[in-house]
């Protein structure tokens, strides 16, 4: 699966990123992924769904559902997912300290941006609430 950049998406990560802790399966707090992203200059993308995020490249997923409104997408970008929680429910961030947020990394690519600038992102699957709760569940014992 190749991106427009002609750099395939999938699990083979650029070493600055492996030395962060950025790996295929690295289970990682969403707030430590959003500073990584703005301080090392890569996007990332969250998916609802685990079998289209492994099963897909975030190019085909972009034209896919170019018509469909980004927050009602079965993935988004981390700052608008932030920032649509962050807006939708004030205490969002305290929250998170009571129930972080662990976010599963599964694969690297590069994507063109309008002027042709190769932009690095990371995709990652959200939890679900389930699991959330179990793991809520275990931590409280």
């Amino acid at each position: 699966m190749e991106s427009p950049t002609g750099i395939p998406e999938g699990t083979t990560f650029p070493p600055d990123l492996e030395r962060l802790g950025i790996t295929p399966g690295a289970k990682i707090d969403i707030r430590d992924l959003d500073k990584m992203g703005k301080r090392h200059n890569f996007r990332v993308f969250l998916y609802f769904e685990e079998d289209l995020a492994r099963s897909s490249t975030l190019r085909e997923d972009l034209q896919e559902y170019s018509d469909v409104p980004d927050l009602e997408r079965p993935f988004v970008g981390l700052d608008a997912f932030l920032r649509y929680a962050t807006e939708s429910d004030p205490l969002f961030t305290r929250r998170l300290d009571e129930l972080p947020l662990v976010i599963e990394v599964v694969a690297y690519g590069e994507l063109r941006t309008q002027e042709g600038k190769p932009v690095p992102y990371v995709k990652g699957v959200m939890p679900f609430l389930d699991e959330l709760a179990i793991e809520d569940a275990t931590g409280v014992s």
